[in-house]
């Protein structure tokens, strides 16, 4: 976002500079001082150019602010660069997550035993943290993205990696809500398409050139918040470092991350469910065809013929299993889909396949995953509670909690199939 921002900056400034060149070098050419009219304009420009020039090197030193603490919070123990996401970068979440628990949270005498408090964090379920590698291998790496185009701030899907945490003022606590960004909105929105017709064709001079049909239509929606708590646990499991970073990133972080991805993709609108991929008005489906895969190959012959390239398919782990058990014969016979102990890249005709529990057994999707992104709009909330009867216990409780959406930009580009064996 800071490179297209800075791309526009200093487009505009150049502009304005060679305005104003072209001013001066067409008044000196003739030989001649500039009119009033001309010295206007060359002023402006000017202004226009230094303006310009100032914004871009403020910019610059933020982008370049930003790149330094990203590098310090991987260097550190933060985000791997060219790996899968998923635990790897849960990991770091949660040795980030100890960290922010032992400043803001630990005994004056430097003692490691854990009270109450609030602190705030990296998103678990932001690109920063576990970011989208060569294969995806959950739904949630193929929903992250830049942020919207129609969201109204640059924070809401900011990286929040090697942010500075913060403790939660005694009013946010109150309401009930933490905007780490600083934000008071609860609604996003951005642009769905719902008509796609190319009428693109070679035009013969002077002839009327064919109009295509984009039709867009501007959804708002708001964000939900997705929070867990842990029951009570003994608070000596936690005296060491690694015991909690492990319970954070394991426990508390996949547990946010996985409610995510059930939401994004199978969420149904109701109450305070997301409204997601499946329940999305628009996306196409695939009836069982024959067998496991002539149905699926049907599947992407369906986005393909409107247009729309598949970038990965989406399984239960039981269909999944299904998939790489078939062989040639029925119980004997080399697996269709290849050696079992290869190292290769899990695909199906060059598609990658990602399994997930987020989607139904005898359900699958297969769609153009850059079409939907999931939108984040605060920091994770980590609390800790010892008090009350914990504290009698010497017991502990966490929860953690974020507020997320998703933009489903083209329903289009997904298609619900139908792999449930009829004979089965």
């Amino acid at each position: 976002m800071h490179k297209e921002k800075l791309e526009r900056l200093k487009a505009a400034a150049l502009k304005s500079a060679q305005e104003a060149k072209s001013i001066a070098t067409k008044a000196g050419d003739e030989n001649r001082d500039l009119t009033a009219s001309e010295r206007s304009a060359y002023d402006a420009a000017m202004k226009s150019a230094e303006d310009g020039l100032k914004q871009y090197k403020e910019v610059k030193r933020d982008a370049d602010i930003h790149e330094q603490t990203k590098a310090l919070a991987d260097e550190i123990g933060g985000a791997p660069g060219k790996k899968a996401a998923g635990p790897v970068g849960r990991k770091a979440w949660g040795r980030a997550g100890v960290k922010s628990v032992r400043a803001h949270m630990g005994h004056a005498d430097g003692s490691k035993a854990l009270v109450s408090g609030s602190v705030t964090m990296a998103n678990p379920v932001s690109d920063g943290v576990a970011p989208l590698g060569a294969v995806p291998t959950s739904v949630l790496d193929l929903l992250r993205g830049e942020p919207a185009e129609g969201l109204s701030d640059e924070d809401y899907g900011r990286d929040l990696a090697g942010y500075k945490p913060r403790q939660q003022t005694t009013a946010e606590a109150e309401n009930g809500i933490m905007n780490g960004d600083g934000g008071s909105g609860n609604t996003f929105t951005y642009l769905r398409q719902t008509v796609r017709d190319n009428k693109a064709a070679p035009v013969a001079d002077g002839a009327t050139k064919p109009t295509s049909v984009y039709t867009f239509k501007e959804i708002e929606d708001r964000y939900r918040v997705i929070a867990h708590l842990s029951e009570p646990i003994p608070q000596r499991y936690f005296h060491d470092d690694k015991s909690l970073g492990d319970f954070l990133s394991n426990e508390m972080g996949y547990g946010l991350q996985r409610a995510v991805e059930l939401q994004a993709l199978s969420g149904d609108g109701t109450g305070e469910n997301m409204t997601g991929i499946l329940a999305t008005s628009g996306h196409l489906s695939q009836a069982w065809t024959s067998d496991l895969l002539t149905t699926l190959r049907k599947a992407m012959t369906a986005l393909q013929v409107t247009g729309v390239d598949p970038t990965a398919l989406v399984l239960h782990p039981t269909d999944a299993e299904r998939l790489d058990l078939l062989r040639e014969g029925v119980d004997s016979g080399k697996y269709l889909l290849g050696d079992p102990t290869a190292e290769a890249v899990r695909t199906l005709w060059t598609i990658p396949r990602v399994t997930s529990m987020a989607v139904a057994a005898g359900t699958a999707v297969l769609g153009d995953w850059s079409t939907a992104q999931v939108v984040t709009r605060q920091e994770a909330t980590l609390n800790v509670d010892t008090g009350g009867e914990l504290f009698d216990k010497n017991k502990v409780k966490f929860r953690v909690e974020t507020r997320a959406g998703v933009a489903i930009k083209q329903p289009g580009a997904f298609v619900e199939i139908d792999i449930a064996d009829p004979a089965a």
